[in-house]
């Protein structure tokens, strides 16, 4: 399921959505767009998203080529605007904040791994 809500400031709209950006939700969002004058300061916020599929990231595609910036403060949301290079609005999760927190996830898994390999293999000091 998907909720999208429109919220407009003084100098833009934001379009705010929360749930799983998928098959038909998402060409229904790409409909809206499509069929409104889409203002030059349209924010999509993908904060509340928790997961997007091959549709979802080929309309998120297609919002940046129409001239959409995007807010990302989730890890996930992140995530996907990093991947598919989309354009974040100042103040929302940059693609430095994203990259270091995998790095530092990659960092514990190889210590957690290389951990389990030392004790199968007997390594271990107890």
């Amino acid at each position: 399921m998907l909720r999208i809500e429109f919220h407009e400031l003084v100098d833009s709209v934001t379009m705010r959505m929360e749930g799983r950006f998928v098959g038909d939700f998402a060409e229904h969002a790409r409909m809206l767009i499509a069929r409104s004058k889409v203002p030059s300061s349209l924010v999509v916020d993908l904060s509340e998203v928790s997961f997007i599929d091959a549709t979802g990231e080929e309309v998120l595609v297609w919002f940046k080529e129409v001239g959409v910036k995007f807010v990302a403060d989730s890890a996930y949301s992140g995530d996907v605007c990093n991947r598919l290079q989309l354009p974040l609005v100042n103040g929302s999760s940059s693609g430095t904040q994203v990259g270091r927190a995998a790095v530092h996830r990659r960092s514990h898994a190889d210590k957690t791994r290389n951990a389990a390999r030392a004790f199968l293999t007997g390594e271990a000091r107890l």
